[in-house]
Order: C-alpha cells, then sequence, then structure tokens
C-alpha cells in the first residue's frame, strides 16, 4: 500500500515522531515539536513612516554638516575680521570672512563634485525659469525696498556712517555681490538644497534650504524676506537643473540693493 502514496523526503518528516510536516505551522502536529522558528511564518512588516522632520534629521547628515560649518567659518572669521577692523573702510571685514567662505566652499565642492558637476556643466541660462525667475526679481525688490524703509520708521532705525561705504566704495561689488553669488549658490543651492533634495520632496528642500540660508545671515530684520530670496534662488535652481540662472539673480538683486537702495 506503501508503494502508491507520494514520496516524503525525510527533511519534511518530524526529526522525534517521524510525521508527516504541516509547513503552514512551526511545530509538529503529532508530537508538538517545532521545526521551525515561529518568526518565519510571520508576514513582512510594513516599511515604518518617516514625516519629513524625521527625513531631514536622520537622513540629511552631509547637508547639516556643510551648513554648520559655513556658520562656523562666518562666526570665526567674523571674529577675526574684528581684530583687523579699519575704522576708514569695512574691506578687512568682508576679505576675510569672504575669503574663508570661498576657502570653505572649494573644499566641499571637490568633496561633492558628483552633485555639483551637472550644475556646473548645464547652463541652464535659455531655461524658461531662467526667465521667470529674473522677472520675479523686480516685485521681490520692491518688497525688499517697502519693508526694511517701513522697518527702519517703525523701530526708528537711523542710517549708520559705516552705510556710506556701500556708496563710495568698490568693496561691495566684489564682496556682496560678486563673490557671494558665487559662493552662496554653489554652497546653499548647489550643495545644502541639493543633499536635502535626495530625502524630501524639491518643495520642502527648497524651503528648508531657504530658511537655513536666512539664519545664516545673522539679520533678524531681514530674515522673512531672505527666506523669500532663498527660495526664489532655489527654484531657480531645481527647476533649470543649473547654478548659473541663481547666480545671475543673486548678483543682480544684491547690486540693484548695495547701488540703488
Amino acid at each position: 500500500m506503501s508503494d502508491h502514496l507520494p514520496s516524503i523526503h525525510q527533511s519534511d518528516r518530524c526529526s522525534y515522531c517521524g510525521e508527516p510536516l504541516d509547513q503552514r505551522v512551526y511545530f509538529c502536529l503529532r508530537c508538538a515539536k517545532p521545526h521551525k522558528h515561529p518568526d518565519s511564518l510571520l508576514p513582512a512588516s510594513l516599511p515604518t513612516y518617516e514625516d519629513n522632520e524625521t527625513k531631514l534629521r536622520t537622513k540629511a547628515g552631509p547637508a547639516w554638516t556643510v551648513y554648520f560649518v559655513y556658520l562656523s567659518v562666518i562666526a570665526i572669521g567674523s571674529f577675526i575680521s574684528f581684530e583687523f577692523w579699519d575704522e576708514e573702510g569695512m574691506e578687512p571685514f568682508f576679505l576675510i570672512v569672504e575669503l574663508s567662505l570661498l576657502v570653505t566652499t572649494l573644499i566641499f565642492v571637490i568633496r561633492f563634485w558628483g552633485d555639483v558637476r551637472p550644475l556646473i556643466a548645464r547652463p541652464g541660462i535659455f531655461h524658461p525659469a531662467a526667465w521667470i525667475g529674473l522677472a520675479l526679481l523686480a516685485p521681490l525688490l520692491l518688497l525688499n525696498y517697502g519693508y526694511h524703509n517701513l522697518l527702519m520708521e517703525w523701530l526708528a532705525i537711523e542710517e549708520d556712517d559705516y552705510m556710506e561705504y556701500f556708496r563710495s566704495s568698490w568693496g561691495p561689488i566684489l564682496f556682496i555681490c560678486i563673490m557671494p553669488a558665487i559662493v552662496e549658490e554653489l554652497g546653499f543651492r548647489g550643495i545644502i538644497q541639493h543633499q536635502f533634495e535626495k530625502v524630501v520632496s524639491p518643495k520642502v528642500a527648497i524651503f528648508v534650504a531657504s530658511v537655513a540660508f536666512s539664519a545664516a545671515h545673522f539679520n533678524v530684520i531681514s530674515a522673512p524676506y531672505l527666506v523669500l530670496v532663498g527660495v526664489l534662488l532655489g527654484w531657480m535652481k531645481w527647476k533649470t537643473g543649473s547654478i548659473y540662472p541663481s547666480m545671475v539673480a543673486h548678483f543682480l538683486h544684491n547690486y540693484i540693493v548695495v547701488i540703488h537702495f
């Protein structure tokens, strides 16, 4: 009679009593001896849900490293520059801080070259988003002018003597217009925002990078406005896939503010 029964492999029988094993349970139905681990029968667990805050905190380490290094360089550079403060001009202050940021940015560009290279290789200036971003500079600058003049009047802030420096020296063009347009765009849009985009949506990455960009200026009065500037520049970088449109917009923004406002 056994000749007509299907053959059962030895591993499919209980090692204790020899009873055929039911693979749907982890123990022998005759003698109750376990033949596999109970966990092997449990369904695979669903992936753990992570919100944006968790992703930014746990998976965006490179971006935060770059950001806090920038803050440290700005703080240390500012402290050192005050030791060489020239009462006749502000060049020493800007020179030390901007050169420190430039060297730091070059190091980070080399470190994240794989991410930065496509942004440098693609011109992007002919992309529609580049022209839209440049057009949006006009209302943004009008907002800048009205916002800051209203605050100065409301808070009774008088123009300091050092403001003459911005109108009579060559320094602002280099240190406030040209170098920040290169350094800050490579650092904040090319590296920090780009790293955020790897773990969260582009919209969230742009906003968080813009808040960080604003905070790095250490200017409480201008903070809300600088967030808007960062959002515009970040949007241009994201839509064009290039760093050049945001550099041009950054330069034009700072130039108009320094020379005309």
